[in-house]
């Protein structure tokens, strides 16, 4: 089985001022095998990293801007660990030889108005991830798939949702792969909805603010085949223009290194 790990960044609603242009779902799959390995080397980088904070949840924005839990902590401790653990993302690989399997869809608000940003970014990444699996199955390798996420608001509606995914397909298609319906739990008791929380950021500044920083350390995780990225969706109007890792792979079958965003 693949557990899909899953968190969210920026805000799916409002626009103008103190608003973000984009909502980014995200997340990070893995082997039943594999998942208590990494979440175990999370905590090992923690712990030996910042030894005096081995309980703080790792929120990748309250560590960036030094709020909540993370306000104690000196700027450069914090960073350290910040960057640490998106390279972590980026190299880990399981005693099995297994590594996560990034997924994001990042949705240009202004691109959707009048659409529900939520569903429909969900309906990205609970396919391409379905895809992913369906893809193994072919090659012989099946398995089925679950998705793990944090506590949210959207809960009754991806209930609600996928059934109707599996029984009649989405806009894009079928869902064949779930067993169950997603479940949400508390994001401090999981260091793997944790790493999904850098996921979803890492993909958020990359568009939202143009930052390759965090992105390039993971870059290299999401889901591809062929020399197209499908694990990473970037969805707006002018996407046969955008320049993004994403969109240019969709065109030219290469996986290009990071470039800026415009």
């Amino acid at each position: 089985m693949y557990l899909l790990y899953l968190d969210e960044s920026g805000q799916p609603k409002g626009h103008g001022p103190g608003s973000s242009k984009y909502f980014v779902l995200a997340g990070a799959a893995l082997h039943e095998q594999d998942c208590d390995p990494l979440s175990r080397s999370i905590e090992s980088l923690q712990a030996r990293l910042l030894p005096s904070h081995p309980e703080l949840e790792l929120h990748a924005t309250d560590m960036w801007a030094g709020r909540k839990e993370w306000a104690r902590v000196p700027i450069s401790d914090r960073r350290e660990l910040l960057r640490a653990v998106f390279h972590h993302i980026g190299t880990w690989t399981s005693p099995r030889g297994g590594a996560p399997l990034l997924f994001a869809a990042a949705v240009e608000k202004a691109s959707f108005r009048g659409i529900d940003l939520i569903e429909r970014a969900h309906e990205e990444v609970f396919t391409k991830f379905n895809s992913c699996v369906t893809r193994y199955h072919l090659a012989g390798d099946s398995h089925r798939a679950l998705v793990i996420a944090d506590d949210s608001s959207y809960e009754k509606l991806m209930q609600s949702l996928l059934p109707k995914w599996k029984r009649q397909g989405s806009r894009i298609g079928r869902m064949h792969s779930f067993i169950e319906v997603p479940l949400y739990v508390n994001s401090k008791a999981s260091r793997l909805v944790q790493v999904a929380d850098f996921v979803a950021w890492g993909t958020w500044q990359y568009y939202e603010n143009r930052v390759q920083t965090f992105i390039q350390d993971i870059n290299g995780r999401f889901d591809a085949d062929n020399g197209v990225q499908h694990g990473l969706v970037h969805l707006q109007i002018g996407h046969r223009s955008c320049v993004c890792v994403a969109c240019n792979s969709r065109r030219t079958h290469v996986i290009e290194p990071i470039v800026p965003v415009y």
